[in-house]
């Protein structure tokens, strides 16, 4: 049986100190890549743990058909429309904060 892939958004301080690591390591899935709304930051990341890199629109779609599920390390008003997409993509969602900023 293949191991669950997960998807990472997010690249900030959250991102890089808790959820990567922590995908990453698990040996029960596979960390597919991660995206980030800056090009620059999700390469340093995806460097750090030797996954694809991901940014813009075209890469949210990459990062959904090569995932299972994605794990969200956003703000709340980024990434309630994103995790809309992504569901509708297919993906589980995995969120450890609230869906909207109201």
């Amino acid at each position: 049986m293949s191991k669950p892939r997960i998807g990472l958004l997010g690249t900030g301080p959250w991102a890089q100190r808790t959820h990567a690591p922590a995908l990453a390591d698990h040996p029960g899935l596979e960390l597919s890549g991660v995206w980030g709304r800056r090009p620059e930051a999700a390469a340093a990341l995806a460097a750090d743990h030797d996954v694809p890199a991901h940014s813009g629109e075209s890469g949210l779609d990459a990062l959904f058909e090569a995932s299972d599920a994605v794990a969200f390390a956003l703000p709340p008003d980024i990434q309630a429309p994103l995790a809309a997409r992504a569901a509708a993509a297919g993906c589980h969602l995995i969120m450890d904060k609230p869906v909207a900023t109201t």
